[in-house]
């Protein structure tokens, strides 16, 4: 039988038939290929989501982890969708078809969904399809208050981003169940080259002086820098390429 944990995986946005503060959340798989059928696992996906997720609310696609804790592993993302969507469990042809195409060239599968932060979340007017996402993951410290704090915090982030116009858009995705971990809130970037690192980490360049020039001298480290120190144990990148 399949090992399934429960994990977490962002991806980055809604497509956009759902409107804004609709409830949007994606089912997200990682596959861990056996490697002597990695190839054989990439045409299975593709076949089982041109039968069963090329349109409305079960459009599926798949990544390949580049770089993290999870590289050499896929995610499957289905969505977006809403929680009452998850209801229309998929048929017995519909589970057949994952055993045959999926299942049968995997050694396991991390299950984990999704809801996006709206509020937290910033969307510029136009923004292309990424071929990348960099997914920043908090470990946030087990207690009742530092959940609430790193949200309020990336949430602030997310307002300075719009107050300076930034040219990418950046996304937040909470666990819809609570992991054993706390790896439940993800910052989704999207990029098209590797170069953007050459001067920032995924936000805009300089982003912290800009966020002390809109919020006053100091406020970055109060409203983040501090903030994420205090009530996380850190965070971790993972680097994800889409493969169809």
């Amino acid at each position: 039988m399949k090992k399934i944990k429960i994990y977490l995986l962002m991806l980055l946005f809604s497509q956009p038939i759902f409107a804004q503060n609709q409830e949007v959340v994606y089912e997200n798989i990682f596959l861990v290929p056996e490697k002597n059928n990695e190839a054989l696992l990439v045409e299975g996906v593709k076949a089982h989501n041109q039968e069963y997720h090329s349109e409305g609310e079960t459009r599926a696609s798949l990544y390949s982890v580049l770089i993290g804790p999870h590289s050499g592993q896929y995610v499957w993302l289905n969505g977006p969708m809403t929680l009452s969507d998850y209801d229309n469990f998929p048929d017995e042809n519909h589970l057949a078809d994952w055993q045959k195409n999926v299942r049968s060239y995997i050694s396991s599968e991390e299950v984990k969904m999704a809801k996006l932060n709206w509020e937290a979340s910033y969307t510029p007017p136009s923004w292309g399809s990424p071929k990348y996402l960099l997914w920043r993951t908090f470990k946030i410290k087990q207690d009742m208050d530092s959940y609430g704090k790193i949200l309020d915090a990336v949430t602030k982030i997310g307002k300075a981003l719009s107050e300076m116009n930034a040219e990418n858009p950046r996304r937040v995705y909470e666990s819809v169940f609570r992991s054993e971990n706390r790896e439940d809130i993800v910052l989704v970037y999207p990029f098209k080259t590797f170069t953007r690192f050459s001067n920032g980490n995924g936000l805009p360049e300089n982003f912290q002086s800009k966020y002390d020039k809109i919020n006053g001298y100091g406020s970055f480290r109060r409203d983040i820098g501090n903030v994420i120190t205090k009530y996380t144990n850190g965070w971790y990148d993972e680097v994800l390429m889409l493969v169809e």
